[in-house]
């Protein structure tokens, strides 16, 4: 027996014959494997199999090469290089000769572009940089967005749409204002690539820039702005002026310039008090920092400490040291001034291992060029006449600044949240270590300074590396945080104005914590066929970043999908990383435009209120008003004899719906006439009459009288009419009318009497009476009327005559008081 599924796809070759189709649905035979999206260049695999058992070949075509099978129940595998930006993978199964269907696949090939960020000087006015994130794309048509970070947040992102077929190396410009509350700033640009529907590859990133903040030349606070030296003696002046960018230097004294042009001035044989002073200018702005150096005569003094009695003897020898305590750089030159204010000077000079001296008494000089001797312990001595001698040494420290500060986490695992964490700072060959600080760093702010006092001393010139920890409970709020050690030697009043030190490179901490929702709406309202999950602004926050994923009722759903009005109700938005995840609840409502389902005919009753009959739907609830005719009307119930034609308008802010019915208004039977009763003669005929009014018509009937061979019972139109010829007493009794509709009925009573003839004698004469009284009573009325305006009231005026005349009205002095003429 030949199974029904193949037996359909034969069927469907004969009808096909010659073609090669696609797979019908309903009796797919062919399971495509193959990625939806691929780098280019890297190897792509594919795998091709049939859920039908008997077949004569199975094809795969991955880009242009071709792999095949003839064995039944075999897969085909396929491996090829994405080199075509416009790649497909093909399965084709063959059946017989004559028919054979296939199934494609269209894979995404993608490539990454190179990112390079550089930094070029803004304008001096409106901003402190431009950062040139440039992008260098040779791909086929690609969307993507360059997303700026600034010390590891997202600070803009910029969408791209890449032309097609076409080299496009694109730009995008940053520009930056460091302001001096954040002194620097970390910046870097990420390159993703928008592949549509398609999970998107990593991004890629540049290398990180470190601004600092520019600012004009400012003075620092802890300038001396005096310095007293002894007459004659040298002095070295510093303009203690900090800028970025760093700022030139202009020296004068006295308001004369100087060829001096970097920060430091060193003065010899200052014999007068005068005024330095030094402008540091920068494309910002410039300062100006006066130094007031006073000359003070000097006595005599010996050393500052005598080793053995012989030099005890010789402390009046006037010696001065100008400085007598010298810090200096490992490698930078370093000058000392001897003085005597001895007139007895025989011989005046320096001894040393290292550097030079120039001998012009009563100063001496020692200079190095570069000192790097740890062990260099210069001293001046003077011969006077007597023999006597004098020697003064002084104070020499040679600092070496680490060769590199290098700040690190201890340990490879990444940080989490709640638990507990060590950087670690190392120091490498610096000297003296004993008097190094420490100090850490977190965004800026001093979280710990550490000075290890507990360190032995060592010989001079030992060179140490050092090994600082800062231990802390890693936060969520830490995360991006730029954290930096500082080594710095305290050398105390005597040493350097800026105490030297050297900084690690920022090390950013990547704290991973469990995900949240920074804002996601618990109801929101969308337009049917419109509106996806996916368009939900549901912000999260975590790291590594969330991946957030739909349910509905437990199910996943695609949110990507366009939601319909059957589509509404509560969904469960879930975020998680390695951290773990987060649920909450979105109450989601889809509305939708207006649709009327009506019939041609609907019944209702008189009186009734009116209510939509229509199956009515939408969301929000539409607005509904009646028409009748084209006109719009108000009904507040439905009256008799208003049928007619109908309409319905549905209305809401999606759209309007309206449908057209005629409407039938029902309401019970009414009769025309009232109970009665009816008399009659014998002999004479009687007709009743029965008829009433209804919607529908009503069906009438007479009952409750004895039927009798001369009565008869007739319809005319809409009446029900009793006919009785030549009534007998037989006929006489409770005759009872029936009227019956859907909507009710009612019954209308009707007594027929028999009455004798003289009955009517005396009827008629107690009419002819009566009419007669009626018309005696109005001739008199008419009699007593006309008397009445044949009487009147007069006044009479005095002394006047007044003609009267009969039948006139009178004039010139009598008035008619009740208004008659």
């Amino acid at each position: 027996m030949v199974p029904l599924r193949t037996l359909g796809l034969l069927l469907l070759s004969w009808l096909t014959y010659g073609s090669n189709l696609t797979c019908p649905p309903r009796l797919d035979p062919v399971i495509l494997d193959a990625p939806g999206i691929i780098e280019y260049g890297t190897e792509v695999h594919a795998n091709c199999s049939s859920t039908e058992k008997r077949f004569e070949e199975l094809t795969l075509w991955l880009g242009n090469k071709s792999c095949g099978s003839e064995i039944w129940d075999t897969d085909v595998s396929c491996d090829a290089p994405a080199s075509d930006f416009q790649m497909k993978a093909v399965c084709i199964i063959k059946f017989n000769g004559t028919f054979q269907c296939s199934k494609e696949l269209a894979i995404t090939v993608y490539r990454n572009p190179e990112v390079r960020l550089s930094v070029k000087d803004g304008n001096v006015r409106q901003t402190d940089y431009e950062l040139h994130c440039d992008v260098f794309h040779d791909t086929s048509a690609q969307n993507f967005s360059v997303t700026w970070y600034k010390n590891n947040k997202i600070f803009k992102t910029v969408p791209f749409i890449e032309s097609h077929g076409k080299q496009e190396n694109i730009s995008d410009i940053l520009t930056i204002d460091i302001s001096r509350e954040e002194n620097f700033a970390e910046f870097r640009c990420e390159v993703q690539l928008d592949l549509g529907r398609q999970k998107p590859p990593d991004p890629v990133i540049s290398t990180t820039y470190n601004v600092s903040a520019r600012y004009a030349p400012e003075v620092r606070t802890y300038s001396n702005k005096k310095i007293t030296v002894a007459k004659g003696g040298d002095a070295t002046l510093l303009c203690d002026v900090e800028g970025n960018p760093p700022p030139e230097y202009q020296w004068t004294v006295d308001e004369e310039p100087l060829s001096e042009t970097t920060d430091r001035l060193d003065i010899f044989q200052v014999n007068s008090s005068s005024t330095y002073t030094c402008t540091a200018t920068n494309i910002l702005g410039n300062i100006t920092v006066q130094v007031y150096v006073v000359v003070e005569e000097m006595t005599t003094t010996g050393p500052a400490a005598v080793s053995n009695p012989e030099e005890k003897a010789l402390e009046n020898c006037g010696l001065t040291l100008m400085p007598s305590e010298v810090y200096v750089k490992y490698g930078d030159p370093a000058s000392i001034n001897c003085s005597t204010a001895s007139r007895d000077v025989v011989k005046m000079s320096w001894e040393f291992s290292v550097g030079s001296s120039s001998e012009t008494p009563p100063t001496v000089t020692w200079t190095v060029e570069k000192l790097k001797d740890f062990t260099a312990k210069p001293f001046c001595f003077v011969t006077l006449n007597d023999d006597n001698q004098c020697t003064i040494k002084p104070d020499i420290i040679l600092y070496k600044l680490p060769d590199s500060v290098a700040l690190s986490a201890v340990g490879n695992g990444s940080m989490r949240e709640g638990e507990e964490h060590q950087l670690e700072c190392v120091i490498h060959a610096v000297t003296p270590a004993n008097k190094l600080l420490v100090k850490w760093y977190k965004d800026n702010e001093n979280v710990l300074s550490d000075d290890k006092k507990n360190l032995s001393l060592s010989p001079p010139g030992s060179l140490k590396t050092l090994s600082y920890f800062y231990t802390f409970t890693a936060k969520k709020s830490d995360n991006g945080s730029l954290f930096r050690c500082e080594a710095e030697f305290q050398f105390g009043p005597a040493g350097p104005l800026v105490p030297p030190s050297m900084a690690s490179k920022p090390y950013t901490a990547h704290v991973h914590y469990k995900p949240t929702f920074k804002a996601c709406n618990s109801h929101y309202t969308g337009v049917e066929n419109r509106f996806r999950l996916h368009d939900l602004s549901c912000e999260t926050d975590g790291n590594p970043p969330p991946d957030i994923k739909w349910y509905y009722n437990g199910a996943l759903i695609d949110s990507l999908k366009l939601l319909n009005r059957n589509d509404s109700g509560i969904y469960t938005a879930t975020v998680h990383n390695s951290m773990g995840q987060v649920k909450t609840d979105v109450s989601i409502r889809v509305e939708y435009r207006p649709s009327l389902s009506c019939q041609m005919l609907y019944e209702v009753k008189v009186n009734e209120a009116p209510k939509t009959l229509c199956e009515l739907e939408g969301s929000p609830p539409p607005d509904i008003s009646w028409l009748k005719n084209g006109t719009e009307i108000f009904p507040r119930h439905w009256k008799k004899h208003e049928s007619g034609n109908y309409s319905l308008k549905a209305s809401n802010k999606h759209g309007k719906a309206e449908q057209h019915f005629y409407l039938n208004i029902l309401y019970s039977p009414e009769f025309t006439e009232s109970d009665t009763t009816v008399g009659f003669t014998a002999d004479n005929n009687v007709s009743l009459v029965c008829n009433a009014d209804g919607n529908p018509e009503p069906e009438i009937k007479w009952t409750h009288y004895q039927p009798a061979d001369n009565v008869r019972e007739t319809t005319v139109g809409r009446q029900k009419i009793i006919t009785i010829t030549r009534a007998t007493s037989t006929n006489a009794g409770h005759y009872i009318c029936v009227a019956t509709n859907k909507v009710g009925n009612v019954t209308r009573s009707v007594i027929l009497v028999k009455r004798d003839k003289i009955d009517h004698f005396f009827t008629y004469w107690w009419v002819i009476l009566l009419l007669v009284l009626v018309i005696v009573i109005v001739i008199l009325g008419l009699i007593y009327g006309n008397n009445r305006r044949r009487q009147g009231l007069y006044t009479f005026v005095h002394d006047q005559i007044i003609p009267m005349q009969s039948n006139t009205t009178v004039e010139n002095g009598a008035q008619l008081l009740n208004g008659e003429k």
